[in-house]
C-alpha cells in the first residue's frame, strides 16, 4: 500500500512537472489572492510599528502628561502652567499642543501635504524639553511671532530655506512668518509640515486666552512616574493627570484599533481576488481532469484505486497552493514595497519603519491558499476517482453531458430567497434602522451570489450564443462557429464568467454608491443654498474640509457690492444632549439671516436670527417637546456640561437636510461663552467656518462680484470663491478619491479573472487540438482561427459582465435604499460608467485571447489529426 502512493506521489509529481504552463497558470491565481492578504498584514504591521516608534518617541523622558477633565475642571491656562513652573517637584513643563494650519510659500502658493498633518506648535531649548530633543540642523531658534523653525523632511520636499517667508494660515487668519532655521526629529513622516515658534509667541498668535489642551512635565524629584502623578493628582485637582508610559499605551492601543480596520478592509479584498482565483482554480482543475481522462483510466485498469486516484489530484492542488501560497507572501513584500514608493512619489504622509514578515503575514496565506486550492480541486478530485477504466477511454469533458436540471431548480430557490431578502432590506422593512436592513441585504446578497453561480450554467445555454451571434454577426460563418462552439459546455463557460462578474457586480455597486452620493451632494448644494457664490476653504486640507478664516468674514462684508454674507460652522456645543446630525456631538451655528441665502420653511417662531437663540427642525421639537421661547439647557458633549447656561429656542422649521436638527447662532454661543468661562477655554466650544454664502446686491454683475470677492480673500490664500456647482464639485472630489481606491483595490479580482479566462481559453486550446487541426485541413486560415476563439474570449467576458452589471445595480440600489436615514436618497445608476464596463469587459476578452488564439492558430494540422 505504502509503495503505491508513493507511485502515485511520484506520478503527480511527475505530471506537474510535464505541464509547466498549465502549473503556472493555476499558480498565478493563487498568488495574486494570497499576496494581497500578506501584504495587507505586512502593511499594516509596518505602519503599527512605525506609529509606535513615534508615540515611545512623543512621550520619551515624559513623567506625567497634563490635560483637562472632560466636562470642566480646572482650565490649563497661563496661571495653572505658572503654578507648575513654581512647583519644586516639577523640573520642566512643555506645551505639548499644537494647531494645524494650512500653509503658503514665499509666492503664496498651498503647500500640499499630502493629507499628512501640517502644524505649528511652541520650541523649547534642549535644557527647557520634557521629551526627546530635536536637532537644529540649520539656523538659530526662532524668536517673537515673525519667526518659527522648520522640519528637514518639509523644507527639503518644498525647497524651503532660511530666510524664506512663509503664510501660516489657521482658522482665524493667516500669520506672515519667516524660516530662521532648520530642524530634524525622529518621527517626520511622508508630507508632515511642522513649524515651531517661540511659547509665548505661540500663544498669543494661535492660542487665544493662552489656554492649552496637554502639557508634558518632568519630575524634579527621584521618584516613578506613578508616584509623580499621585502627587500631582493630590496637589491640582479639577486636572486629569498620566504617567507618560500610561499615554503611550493607550496611544498604541488606539493606533492598532484604527489599524485593524485597515487590515479587515484590505482582507476584504484580498479574500475577493481568493473567492474569485476559486472558480477559476476549480475550472482548470475540471478540465485538466477531463483531459487526462485516458491517463486516469489506465491507472485504473492497472489497479489503482479510487481513493489513491482521488488523492493523487488533491496532492497536486496542495503543492499547486503551497507553492503559490509561498510565492504570494514574496509578492505581498513587493507589492507593500510599490505601495510605499507610490505613496512617497505622491506626498503621501504615511511613515515607514521597515518590512518584516510576520507570523501571521505567512501563516494565514499560506493556510487560505492551500485551504483554497484543495477545497477547489476536491469535486474534480472526486470525478477523476470514480472514472471506469472502459468508460473513460475517450477524450472530452465528461461533465458537459451531465444534467443541469437538479442544480439550475436548487439555485433558483436559493436566488429567489436571496431577492426576496434584498427586496425586504431594501424596500419592505422601510421603517427599520439602517443597521438591520443592511444586514438582511448582505445576507440576501450571499445568497444571490450563489443562486447565479448555480443558474448560470442553464443560463449560459441561451444568453451565450446570443451574445455571440450578435458580435459575431460581421465576422459570417467564423462568427457562428464561435457562437455554436461557446455553448458546448456550459459549466465552463459560466464558471470562467462568473469569476468575472463577481468583479464587475462589485464595481457596479461601488459605482451607484459614488454616483449617488455626488448627485446628493449637488442636489442638496442646489436646493438648500439660495446664494450666488460659496466662499469656502480646501476640501482636502487634512481630515474634511479646512475652515475659512475669520478675517474672510470681515472682508467679504466689507465688499461693497455684497448684499448678504451667511457663515455656516459647527461647534461642539449640543442642546439638551442633542446635537445637528446623528452620532455627532456638534451643532451648526450660523452668523446672519439664514432666510437670506439658505431654503428654511418657517413653521414657527422667527427664523431670521433677528434675536440671539437657536433654531430646531420641526421633528426635533416635538421629539423633545420644545416650545418657542422656551430656555434650553446648553452644554459640550451629550450631558457633561448641560445646565450650566441655556439658550432660547427662536423658532422651528420644516426638516433641512442642510440645517439638520438644531441650528445656533454665532451671538447666542458669544454670551454663553462670556457667562462660563469653562466654555471659552474648551477647544470643542470653538466655531469653525466651513462656509460663507453670499448674495450680491440687486443688479450688480456677477462676474464683478465675484473679482471684488475674490480680491478680498485673497490674502487668505485658502478661502476660494466658487459658484454652487463649482462647490458641489469640490465636495465631490472626495468621493472621487475613496472610490478610486476602491476600485484599485477592486482590479485585482478583474486582474485574476482575466487569468482564468486566458487560463481556460489555454486549456480549452489544447483539449480541442483535434478539431483546430481539422478547421485548419479543411482550408481555415490562421486568422480565423484566431477571430474565432478570440469571439468565444469575448463572448465569455460580456456575459460575465452583464451578469455583473445587473446583481451589482440591484444590491447598490438596496443598500442605497436602506441608507436614506444616513441622508443617501435618489439611487443614480452611473449609465456612462456601466457602458464603459461593458466595453472593458469585450476587450478583457480580447485581451485574454491574444496568447491562446495565437497558439490554436499555428496548431499543425497533420499533427493535430494524427494526435
Amino acid at each position: 500500500m505504502a509503495s503505491s502512493s508513493s507511485a502515485m506521489t511520484r506520478v503527480s509529481m511527475r505530471n506537474l512537472r510535464s505541464h509547466k504552463l498549465r502549473f503556472f497558470l493555476t499558480i498565478l491565481s493563487v498568488v495574486l489572492g494570497t499576496a494581497f492578504i500578506a501584504g495587507s498584514f505586512m502593511f499594516t504591521n509596518s505602519l503599527s510599528r512605525a506609529f509606535d516608534s513615534i508615540v515611545d518617541s512623543t512621550y520619551k523622558n515624559v513623567d506625567a502628561v497634563a490635560s483637562s477633565q472632560k466636562g470642566g475642571g480646572q482650565s490649563l491656562d497661563q496661571e495653572f502652567r505658572q503654578r507648575l513652573v513654581d512647583d519644586p517637584h516639577v523640573s520642566n513643563v512643555n506645551i505639548s499642543s499644537n494647531v494645524q494650519v494650512v500653509v503658503g510659500d514665499k509666492d503664496n502658493n498651498t503647500i500640499n501635504t499630502g493629507g499628512a498633518p501640517s502644524v505649528v506648535g511652541p520650541y523649547y531649548s534642549d535644557d527647557q524639553q520634557v521629551s526627546q530633543g530635536m536637532e537644529m540642523v540649520e539656523g538659530h531658534a526662532p524668536h517673537g511671532p515673525g519667526e518659527v523653525i522648520v522640519n528637514q523632511t518639509a523644507a527639503d520636499k518644498n525647497n524651503i530655506a532660511v530666510g524664506d517667508s512663509l503664510s501660516l494660515i489657521d482658522p482665524t487668519k493667516p500669520h506672515q512668518v519667516t524660516v530662521v532655521g532648520i530642524y530634524s526629529e525622529d518621527f517626520e513622516v511622508g508630507g508632515y509640515f511642522g513649524a515651531l515658534m517661540e511659547e509665548p509667541a505661540f500663544l498669543d498668535e494661535f492660542r487665544s486666552g493662552g489656554v492649552v489642551d496637554e502639557l508634558m512635565l518632568e519630575s524634579a524629584q527621584d521618584e516613578s512616574q506613578q508616584q509623580f502623578v499621585d502627587y500631582l493628582k493630590g496637589a491640582y485637582p479639577g486636572v486629569e493627570f498620566k504617567t507618560g508610559d500610561q499615554m503611550v499605551n493607550e496611544q498604541t492601543e488606539q493606533i492598532n484599533t484604527a489599524l485593524s480596520f485597515v487590515n479587515y478592509f484590505l482582507l476584504a479584498f484580498g479574500l475577493i481576488a481568493l473567492l474569485v482565483g476559486t472558480f477559476i482554480i476549480a475550472n482548470t482543475f475540471s478540465m485538466i481532469v477531463a483531459q487526462r481522462m485516458r491517463e486516469f483510466a489506465l491507472l485504473r485498469a492497472l489497479g489503482t484505486s479510487q481513493r489513491q486516484l482521488t488523492a493523487s489530484v488533491v496532492l497536486e492542488a496542495a503543492v499547486i497552493g503551497l507553492i503559490g501560497s509561498l510565492l504570494g507572501v514574496a509578492v505581498g513584500y513587493g507589492l507593500v514595497k510599490l505601495i510605499y514608493i507610490a505613496l512617497d512619489s505622491m506626498g503621501m504622509g504615511i511613515p515607514e519603519s521597515g518590512l518584516a514578515l510576520t507570523a501571521m503575514g505567512v501563516i494565514v496565506p499560506l493556510i487560505l491558499g492551500v485551504l483554497v486550492t484543495v477545497l477547489s480541486a476536491w469535486a474534480p478530485a472526486r470525478r477523476a476517482g470514480q472514472v471506469r477504466p472502459v468508460e473513460a477511454m475517450r477524450m472530452g469533458d465528461v461533465s458537459s453531458s451531465s444534467s443541469l436540471k437538479l442544480r439550475t431548480v436548487l439555485g433558483s430557490v436559493v436566488l429567489l430567497a436571496g431577492i426576496v431578502a434584498v427586496v425586504a432590506g431594501g424596500w419592505i422593512l422601510s421603517d427599520a434602522s439602517t443597521g438591520p436592513r443592511a444586514g438582511i441585504i448582505g445576507l440576501g446578497a450571499v445568497l444571490m451570489i450563489l443562486g447565479t453561480f448555480m443558474v448560470s450554467p442553464a443560463l449560459a445555454i441561451p444568453v451565450v450564443p446570443l451574445v455571440g451571434r450578435t458580435i459575431g454577426l460581421p465576422f459570417g460563418a467564423v462568427g457562428k462557429l464561435a457562437s455554436t462552439n461557446s455553448k458546448r459546455n456550459p459549466r465552463r463557460t459560466a464558471t470562467t464568467a462568473f469569476a468575472l462578474t463577481l468583479g464587475v457586480a462589485l464595481v457596479a455597486a461601488i459605482g451607484m454608491f459614488g454616483a449617488t452620493m455626488k448627485n446628493s451632494v449637488t442636489e442638496l448644494t442646489d436646493s438648500s443654498i439660495q446664494a450666488q457664490y460659496i466662499v469656502a476653504g480646501p476640501a482636502s486640507a487634512g481630515p474634511g474640509q479646512f475652515p475659512v478664516p475669520r478675517g474672510a468674514v470681515q472682508a467679504i462684508e466689507d465688499v461693497n457690492d455684497v448684499q448678504d454674507a451667511v457663515t455656516f460652522g459647527v461647534s461642539g456645543f449640543t442642546v439638551d444632549g442633542e446635537s445637528a446630525a446623528p452620532g455627532q456631538p456638534i451643532s451648526f451655528v450660523m452668523d446672519g439671516d439664514p432666510t437670506a441665502v439658505t431654503d428654511i420653511e418657517r413653521v414657527d417662531g422667527d427664523v431670521t436670527f433677528a434675536e440671539p437663540g437657536f433654531l430646531a427642525s420641526e421633528s426635533m421639537a416635538k421629539k423633545k417637546g420644545w416650545t418657542v421661547g422656551q430656555d434650553v439647557p446648553v452644554g459640550i458633549g451629550p450631558t457633561s456640561t448641560a445646565g450650566l447656561a441655556h439658550v432660547k429656542l427662536r423658532g422651528t422649521y420644516e426638516d433641512n437636510k442642510l440645517l439638520g436638527n438644531i441650528v445656533l447662532s454665532d451671538s447666542a454661543l458669544t454670551q454663553v461663552k462670556k457667562d462660563v468661562p469653562q466654555f471659552a477655554s474648551n477647544g470643542a466650544a470653538a466655531t469653525t467656518i466651513q462656509l460663507i454664502a453670499v448674495s450680491g446686491k440687486p443688479g450688480v454683475d456677477e462676474d464683478q462680484l465675484r473679482q471684488e470677492l475674490e480680491s478680498a480673500v485673497d490674502k487668505f490664500v485658502i478661502a476660494s470663491v466658487q459658484t454652487k456647482t463649482e462647490y458641489a464639485g469640490s465636495q465631490a472630489v472626495m468621493v472621487d478619491q475613496m472610490l478610486n481606491i476602491l476600485y484599485g483595490l477592486l482590479a485585482l479580482a478583474v486582474v485574476v479573472a482575466i487569468l482564468g479566462i486566458i487560463n481556460t481559453l489555454a486549456l480549452n486550446v489544447v483539449e480541442r487540438k483535434q478539431e483546430v487541426g481539422m478547421l485548419r485541413a479543411v482550408g481555415t486560415k490562421r486568422m480565423q482561427i484566431r477571430t474565432m476563439i478570440t469571439l468565444e474570449a469575448v463572448q465569455i467576458s460580456l456575459y460575465g459582465a452583464l451578469m455583473g452589471i445587473v446583481i451589482g445595480v440591484f444590491l447598490g440600489w438596496a443598500f442605497i435604499q436602506a441608507m436614506q436615514d444616513q441622508g443617501l436618497t435618489g439611487a443614480v445608476v452611473p449609465g456612462d460608467q456601466l457602458a464603459l464596463m461593458v466595453i472593458g469587459s469585450a476587450v478583457v476578452g480580447v485581451v485574454a485571447a491574444l496568447w491562446p488564439a495565437h497558439k490554436a492558430a499555428t496548431t499543425p494540422p497533420l499533427d493535430a489529426i494524427a494526435d
